[in-house]
């Protein structure tokens, strides 16, 4: 330890750099900090590891500190962060279950690009209700490079709606791909129906295309992009 210096504990800097102690402690055993002679005691960090905890962790520029690493944390951890991270986006209004986000904060989206509240939870044949008075049901897809084209929305039992928004979501860019307005019409005209689950499904690669409706890609990337910067 350096002379006449207390040795500092990583529930210390937890606190102090507002991070888990328990990545600390991983990161700590990855870099070798301790002897087999020490395993099971107390930490007692020394001045010198003290300030590589605090520069390894410590506040970055970016949105997700490059310190965060999944693969240091136990499954349950794993399931206890997604959980909180849902229940955070929930508790701000961006998320109505604890489902997967994204259709959710799809609906939150639409809500604000037509300027509109969403309808209840209990509404399954359209998600809001336009300024204009339209009801608009909103189907979304998180795409990846390597999405297939033949992926589908999820089926549609219904038609009772005005209009159907189709979005294509880059997981890789955080931007909006394609969005389309549909009419029930089109919809029966481009998809593919299904006796088996009595309801119609969309292939993405026809939203991406532009087969039909109108595009609104534009605007409602504009709407996509406030969204994400919202910060509570």
């Amino acid at each position: 330890m350096d002379s006449l210096v207390p040795a500092t504990t990583p529930s210390e800097l937890a606190t102090e750099l507002d991070v888990d102690a328990k990545r600390i402690r991983a990161w700590l055993r990855e870099q070798g900090f301790r002897s087999r002679a020490e395993l099971g005691q107390q930490w007692q960090l020394s001045q010198a590891q003290a300030a590589e905890v605090r520069q390894e962790f410590g506040t970055s520029t970016s949105p997700i500190s490059p310190s965060f690493d999944p693969q240091l944390l136990t499954v349950g951890e794993i399931l206890h962060a997604y959980s909180s991270l849902l229940a955070e986006l929930r508790r701000r209004g961006l998320v109505r279950t604890h489902n997967a986000p994204i259709g959710d904060l799809a609906e939150y989206a639409c809500a604000a690009y037509y300027e509109e509240e969403l309808a209840a939870n209990s509404e399954k044949s359209y998600d809001l209700l336009a300024a204009d008075g339209r009801r608009v049901q909103v189907k979304v897809r998180n795409v990846r490079p390597d999405t297939h084209p033949s992926a589908t929305f999820s089926s549609i039992r219904s038609t009772n709606f005005d209009i159907c928004v189709f979005i294509l979501a880059s997981a890789i860019t955080n931007s909006i791909e394609a969005a389309y307005e549909w009419t029930p019409e089109e919809i029966l005209a481009q998809g593919r129906f299904s006796s088996h689950t009595n309801s119609t499904v969309i292939r993405i690669n026809k939203v991406r295309a532009g087969v039909a409706g109108k595009d609104i890609t534009e605007g409602f990337n504009i709407a996509w992009q406030a969204m994400l910067e919202l910060v509570r």
